[in-house]
This record gives structure tokens, sequence and C-alpha cells, in this order.
């Protein structure tokens, strides 16, 4: 049977282990159990999580392969398209998934084997715990998910009323634009818990995008690719309210609860960002 290291974060659940310098941390800081893929909460649509996407028939995927988005390749030696992740694209992504006849190493499955990077979490003076690479990263390489709970609007919405200013706030929305109108996803992270993506910090200025990614269902992972070069020992960090297409400075007052910025960004904003409908 295997055991499972007390010292990774991730609980042997990601293809590489997670530690942290200091190993005392783990024990004082890790208060939640793992999860290494999103699940079901309270509101979200069952049938989300079961219906599977049917897969393509190429015994090897090119660049016409019916999964890849339409614009060409949506990977290339392992990388993203940069036009994803720059602003450029709104197409939705799909992997090859468990249906599809191309082979595990196919070009369009990348996310699905996981991190492939060394990373670390750490303690940061200002922002509590936080996420940093051990390794050099590529522009365009992808970093991690962003895991948790899937919840629905009026649930986000009921979690958010009963949040003090001395909480934090667990809850990433994600809009996602299509021929119908907007997609929204809700995720939790607390208190059933989330994965590695849980310890990576707002940025006004990150070093990592969020791209929505489909594998074997229609919940989107929320996927962490890196938007520039990255050096070894780097905090690593994505904007929380970038995924939003509202603007967190509209005609809904700063809530009580907001949260001021510790970025260090010359542009920060001065508070972390938060999503308006949710305090109407």
């Amino acid at each position: 049977m295997h055991s499972i290291d007390p010292l990774d974060w991730t609980e042997g659940l990601e293809s590489i282990a997670i530690y942290s310098r200091d190993e005392t941390l783990i024990k004082k800081m890790k208060t939640s159990k793992y999860v290494k893929a999103n699940i079901p909460g309270p509101g979200s649509d069952m049938g989300d999580f079961e219906t599977q996407i049917l897969g393509c028939q190429c015994s090897y995927c090119p660049e016409a392969c019916p999964c890849t988005n339409k614009y060409g390749k949506t990977y290339e030696d392992g990388k993203i398209n940069l036009s994803l992740i720059d602003g450029k694209s709104m197409v939705p992504i799909f992997e090859c998934n468990t249906r599809c006849k191309c082979p595990s190493d196919c070009q369009n499955r990348v996310i699905q084997n996981g991190i492939t990077t060394k990373l670390e979490v750490f303690h940061s003076e200002r922002k509590g715990l936080g996420l940093r690479t051990l390794e050099n990263i590529d522009h365009g390489m992808f970093v991690c998910e962003y895991a948790g709970e899937i919840i629905s609007f009026d649930e986000a919405k009921l979690r958010t009323k009963r949040q003090t200013e001395h909480d934090m706030n667990y809850i990433i929305v994600v809009r996602e634009h299509h021929g119908k109108g907007v997609m929204a996803t809700h995720m939790w992270t607390r208190p059933i818990g989330g994965n590695i993506g849980r310890y990576l910090n707002h940025s006004c200025c990150p070093n990592l995008a969020m791209v929505p990614v489909r594998v074997n269902t229609m919940v989107p992972k929320l996927c962490l690719f890196a938007n520039r070069d990255i050096p070894s020992q780097t905090e690593l960090n994505f904007d929380y309210g970038h995924s939003s297409s509202l603007s967190n400075t509209g005609n809904v007052e700063l809530p009580d609860s907001t949260k001021p910025c510790h970025c260090g960004a010359y542009s920060c904003k001065g508070y972390l960002p938060y999503e308006p409908l949710l305090y109407q």
C-alpha cells in the first residue's frame, strides 16, 4: 500500500510532490483536504460533471483535429498558443479526452498530465502562504490548475454574505462568452479544500494567466499558464479579477470585507478584486 508523504502538500495526488523549506509550515498551516480536480457543490449541475464530451477519431491529431481550437493548434511543444492567453482569442479550448482514439502522448493533451514543474509553498511576510517556482518556466507553459468546489451563483452570494471582514474571499468567478450569452463558473476553495492553486496570491501585474480548458466534461478546468518567462525562485501569481467581465470599480461600493492588496506592483489598485454581483 502506497503511504502518503506527510510533508507533501498535494498528499501524493499530483505527479510531482510539493514541499516547503520549513517542514513545520505544513503542520501549522495546512488545514483542509487536498482536492486535485473540481468537485460539485450546492446548486451545481451534476449533468455537467457526468456528461462525456465526444472524442476525435484521429490516430494522430493534426492541426484540423476537431478537439483543437479553430485558429489552429491549441498547444505546440507543450506550450499553449499565446493568442489564447494574451486576450486576442476567445475560443473555447478542448483537450483530447478518454473517448478520443489518439494516443496518450498526443500533442493536444497537456493539462491532463498534471504539474510538471517543481514548486514550493512558502510563507510571505505580508500575504500569508504563497507559491513559487523552483525551476525556470517558459512563456506559455502550463503551471497548475486552480481546483475547488463548483457552486451556483445563489450559493456564492449566500457564502459571500456570511463572510466577515476577517475572512478571506475564497470565491473565484470566471465568465466565458459564447453565442448564446455568458456562462459564469463560481468556485469556492473552503472549507472542503482545493488544490495547490489555492496558494497562488493575487497580483495586479501577474505572471500567470487563467484559461478555462475542458477535457472530459463541460465543467471547465481553470488552468494557469505563464504569460511571460518566469525565472526560478519567483513567486507565482494571477489576477483574481481578470476572469470577470465586470469592472470592480463600477457602481457597487467597495464592501467592508474588501482586503488591501500587497502585491507591490507599480499598477497596484490598492485592494483585492471582488465580484460586484455577489454584493448586490
